[in-house]
């Protein structure tokens, strides 16, 4: 599934975008650099793109959003973005990933949840520091969901780091989790690490329950 980045001033204006999002958009960057994101989003799309602006802060968790951009033949192609807003200087940067070939995106719930699990693992890394924010099985599942949802190639090295583990032990819980049935991946774990088709649905199972919590904890201390 293909991914993009990009990067824009907070009224929208776009300043730089990779090879990626020119293939999103189906334009050079030339011919977007300097111009506002409405030039290119969805009519249908607009009023929910501004809002999305209107509610981003410094510092604040990411927000997901769901919208078409409009191509040059007037077509428009669905992608998820998901946006952090940066000061020093001020700035938007946006990851994107869209349907490729038929493959359909995942639920943008599913993929928020993923995201906003990571958003706050490393805000506790930040607070705690890394030996007291280890969870290295959730941390695994979450960073090989997130590479096969962004259409990005995991490798042991990246998936450890986002773990905060070292490599011999991630490859050990890799190992662990492949011989239970939920992560395939090559001989020596150095490329190639996905879910299987039951880690996915575990997986995803597990994300859902961030939106599914029962009453009687919500009310707890109440």
């Amino acid at each position: 599934m293909p991914s993009a980045h990009c990067v824009s001033t907070v009224e929208g204006v776009i300043l730089a975008g990779d090879r990626g999002f020119c293939d999103l958009l189906q334009r050079e960057e030339a011919d977007f650099v300097g111009r506002s994101y409405k030039l290119f989003t969805d009519p249908r799309d607009m009023d929910r793109s501004t809002r999305m602006l209107s509610v981003l802060e410094d510092g604040a968790a990411p927000v997901r959003l769901q919208k078409r951009y409009i191509r040059p033949d007037g077509s428009s192609v669905a992608a998820n973005l998901f946006v952090t807003r940066f000061s020093n200087p001020d700035r938007l940067v946006s990851t994107l990933f869209w349907r490729d070939h038929g493959r359909q995106l995942p639920p943008a719930r599913l993929w928020e949840a993923a995201l906003r699990i990571r958003h706050v693992h490393t805000a506790r890394v930040n607070l705690f520091g890394n030996e007291l924010s280890t969870d290295p099985v959730g941390s695994l599942l979450i960073g090989i969901y997130l590479a096969e949802a962004e259409g990005r190639n995991l490798a042991l090295a990246e998936v450890a780091e986002y773990a905060g583990v070292a490599p011999t032990a991630a490859s050990r819980w890799l190992k662990l989790l492949q011989e239970r049935g939920f992560v395939q991946m090559g001989a020596d774990a150095l490329d190639g690490i996905q879910l299987s088709q039951e880690g996915l649905l575990r997986t995803e199972a597990m994300l859902a329950a961030v939106y599914d919590v029962p009453d009687a904890i919500l009310h707890i201390g109440s």
